[in-house]
């Protein structure tokens, strides 16, 4: 069993931007020379034993994976036999230990414990738990050949890595931070010896946020098959670094394990985040139109960047190339229109999935799917059409009249005193319904009145794994209509 006994003190380090670190050479790699947070011991000091101190120790994100770098004063102690291990530990629960093992009871896990991500000379990494048991095939592709031509190590120097789909959400740092710490243990059939071991421990914060429309993984003797969407990130589901750029104003991290049908999973049903789907939609009272053109409102914040998006217009779920709607157009910050094109046959009578990705450089999100430093993805599942009321005065009464949109199961009229409301604040008249018909009674007259009324769509989506669960889509809100009455006041000679 290897486990970690020693509590750490710990210190927040600030990530840099992610370092790309290639090492199909023979040497261990310059780019982390550039790579922070990093651990350094002051000196090689006197009067102590320096194989109790590891001298560097790195660690960076690409998106895909945790990256990992060590260096010893000793030359003899990373990786110079069969015994010795190089460890990064990941304090997953966060509770100051490294060593907790995953608890289960009946047979059920009912708690996530720690990960050790161990890298032995062999040209092989392995993830256990805390408890050293329940071992976890790592990726032993990654890292420097060594002078022996077949490991993937350098004395006193090793690289390794761990891809986050093999670890669990809390181990990623990509919606809290997690701490993480260094050692060097060598290991005989009888006990395991810390050799060295960093002096502190540190944060990984990592904050990333995903996509979360539908996508069902499925699993076979540990391999996953991935249907519907690639959301996840054991799919390569699209996922950002968050540094200010966003789309809308609201950007917040998430764990890379949220999707379903109705790509509400972030905003509804996750630690109560609030809604950052905010940033691009269909502009309103704007009708779409089979062959022809429709309209994006998109505001852009924290930054210029590049925006790419795609509409499953075929409805398969998946993204395909030809439903690639708007390809790297640059949008300086601020709000913009962007005029896009619907195919010829599209019926708009339903829902369609959406995805678009904001990036901070060109050809960085092309793709519907994969990692991006920078920037925002955000899923919607979209009612696109408008519904086209009229207004009439019936005595006292206001009434709106609309035709019924097949793309929903009903629709509902909302009045407010002020213009370009939203409807979240706005008050209903009365009940939803498939008639195409409102009535706001008694409004006509005295006192004079100044009221604005729209009328949106909704349509109930039952999840797909339990049909308990279900989702309300709000479709894209109509023109808005006023009502004007003024008071005529005689005047004076």
């Amino acid at each position: 069993m290897i486990a970690l006994l020693v509590l750490f003190l710990l210190s927040v380090i600030v990530l840099a931007d992610w370092t790309s670190i290639n090492t199909n050479d023979d040497a261990i790699d310059p780019n982390w020379a550039s790579v922070t947070p990093a651990y350094q011991d002051d000196a090689n000091d006197a009067d102590i034993d320096d194989r109790d101190e590891i001298k560097v120790a790195k660690f960076v994100f690409d998106g895909d994976a945790i990256y990992f770098f060590m260096e010893s004063w000793d030359p003899t102690d990373i990786l110079s036999n069969d015994n010795m291990r190089a460890i990064a530990a990941l304090d997953c629960n966060n509770n100051g230990t490294f060593d907790d093992p995953d608890v289960y009871e009946n047979g059920k896990l009912v708690s996530r414990g720690d990960r050790l991500i161990v890298r032995y000379n062999d040209d092989k990494v392995i993830i256990y738990d805390g408890g050293g048991s329940n071992s976890i095939a790592g990726d032993p592709t990654w890292g420097d050949p060594g002078p022996n031509g077949g490991g993937a190590w350098q004395n006193p120097q090793t690289e390794w890595k761990t891809p986050l789909k093999n670890l669990y959400p809390e181990c990623r740092g990509s919606k809290s931070p997690v701490p993480i710490a260094f050692s060097i243990v060598e290991v005989t059939s009888s006990s395991s010896t810390v050799i060295s071991q960093s002096d502190e421990s540190y944060l990984i914060d990592n904050p990333m946020d995903f996509g979360d429309a539908k996508n069902v993984i499925t699993w076979y003797w540990g391999s996953p098959t991935c249907h519907d969407y690639p959301t996840k990130v054991t799919c390569d589901g699209p996922r950002h670094g968050i540094t200010g750029l966003k789309l809308g104003d609201i950007i917040d991290p998430d764990s890379g394990e949220l999707a379903n049908d109705a790509a509400q999973a972030d905003d509804s049903h996750y630690d109560n985040a609030p809604n950052d789907e905010d940033g691009i939609a269909p502009s309103e009272a704007i009708t779409w139109t089979a062959g022809g053109a429709g309209s994006l409102d998109v505001t852009v914040s924290g930054g210029d960047g590049y925006l790419n998006c795609w509409i499953d217009w075929d409805r398969s779920e998946t993204f395909d190339a030809s439903e690639h709607l708007i390809s790297d157009q640059f949008l300086a910050a601020g709000a913009h229109t962007l005029s896009v094109s619907a195919p010829a046959g599209v019926t708009f009578d339903g829902p369609y999935m959406a995805r678009c990705r904001l990036a901070p450089g060109s050809n960085q999100g092309v793709s519907p799917s994969g990692p991006v430093w920078g920037g925002e993805v955000e899923d919607h599942d979209w009612l696109i059409q408008p519904v086209t009321p009229a207004i009439s005065i019936n005595g006292s009464d206001v009434s709106l009249s609309w035709t019924h949109l097949t793309q929903n199961d009903e629709e509902q009229a909302y009045k407010n005193a002020s213009p370009y409301f939203d409807i979240a604040t706005a008050t209903a008249v009365a009940a939803a319904n498939a008639t195409g018909s409102a009535t706001d009674a008694g409004v006509v007259g005295t006192p004079a009145d100044v009221i604005f009324y729209k009328v949106v769509g909704r349509k109930t989506i039952v999840d797909s794994e339990d049909d308990a669960i279900t989702y309300t889509l709000t479709s894209t809100p109509s023109k808005e209509l006023g009502l004007f009455e003024f008071d005529l006041v005689p005047g004076v000679n």
